[in-house]
């Protein structure tokens, strides 16, 4: 299978980077990748201060010599979403890394809100891994992939790619009937697809499970949960939205487009897929 994680791209803040780096490291050593990493410097200003706050940056992480490693830094004060997306079209990024902070579930970022996970989706085409700063992904032994009222064949891809590199099971979640009967015909109709699929075209340990909650995003998370799932695959948009009282609470609160997204809600982490190739 044709490698699908060659060059990662890593954000990060400043203040907050030796967890960061450290996630990068790892996670650029268990998928065989290219890191880049992307500082912002809101007090570099000019050749020299960029050029200094650099060599502070190789000095705290030794490991940064290595010529593999891509440092970029920025100053510009929209960092880090409209950074990310110029940086992935000027580089083949085929990966990014977001990683949010323990308590509050956001990315680690002062600065304007942080990344939206869809929006970055949708404007780099590229996937985007949601993790916490702790703790680490230390396996891939079971993948959660959502199913609902489309075939979702990109998902299947990395799915079917990480399962391999990892031999993880693959657990494809459908939701309940709830109030939309079609919806749930056609996504339980799509969860037997997905399972022929893989279970035709891979050796992988696959399992499915129609779930009795009505919400895709809530079905996949509540199981993800459930066996201590080590990923969750999924796709921008309402697939990715979790319902309830207190998620719309949350959402109000925190004031950013998609606050209740699996990406911005789940402490496992979630990669974010488009469904365009």
């Amino acid at each position: 299978m044709k490698k699908l994680f060659n060059n990662m791209l890593v954000p990060v803040d400043h203040v907050d980077d030796e967890g960061i780096v450290q996630q990068a490291l790892l996670m650029a050593d268990r998928l065989q990748c290219q890191v880049h990493l992307l500082y912002h410097a809101p007090a570099a200003t000019g050749e020299g201060a960029i050029g200094r706050f650099k060599a502070a940056i190789r000095q705290r992480h030794p490991l940064l010599a290595d010529p593999a490693i891509s440092l970029e830094v920025n100053t510009d004060p929209a960092f880090p979403e409209r950074q990310i997306v110029d940086y992935s079209k000027r580089h083949p990024v085929d990966l990014i890394l977001l990683v949010k902070k323990k308590k509050t579930g956001l990315p680690l970022f002062r600065h304007h809100g942080g990344a939206d996970v869809d929006r970055l989706v949708d404007r780099t085409h590229c996937p985007v891994l949601s993790v916490f700063d702790q703790p680490f992904i230390s396996s891939l032994k079971n993948i959660v992939l959502p199913v609902g009222d489309y075939l979702p064949m990109r998902q299947l891809l990395f799915a079917t790619y990480l399962g391999k590199a990892a031999k993880s099971t693959i657990h494809l979640v459908a939701p309940g009937s709830g109030q939309d009967g079609d919806y749930s015909v056609e996504a339980r109709g799509n969860l037997h697809k997905c399972y022929r699929l893989l279970r035709e075209n891979t050796n992988l340990t696959i399992e499915c499970l129609a779930s009795p909650e009505e919400n895709l995003a809530e079905a996949a998370w509540d199981y993800a949960k459930k066996i201590k799932a080590d990923l969750i695959l999924t796709s921008p948009g309402r697939e990715s939205m979790l319902s309830g009282f207190w998620n719309r609470i949350r959402s109000r609160f925190i004031q950013r487009l998609g606050s209740r997204s699996l990406s911005n809600t789940s402490q496992i982490p979630v990669m974010t897929i488009s469904n365009l190739s």
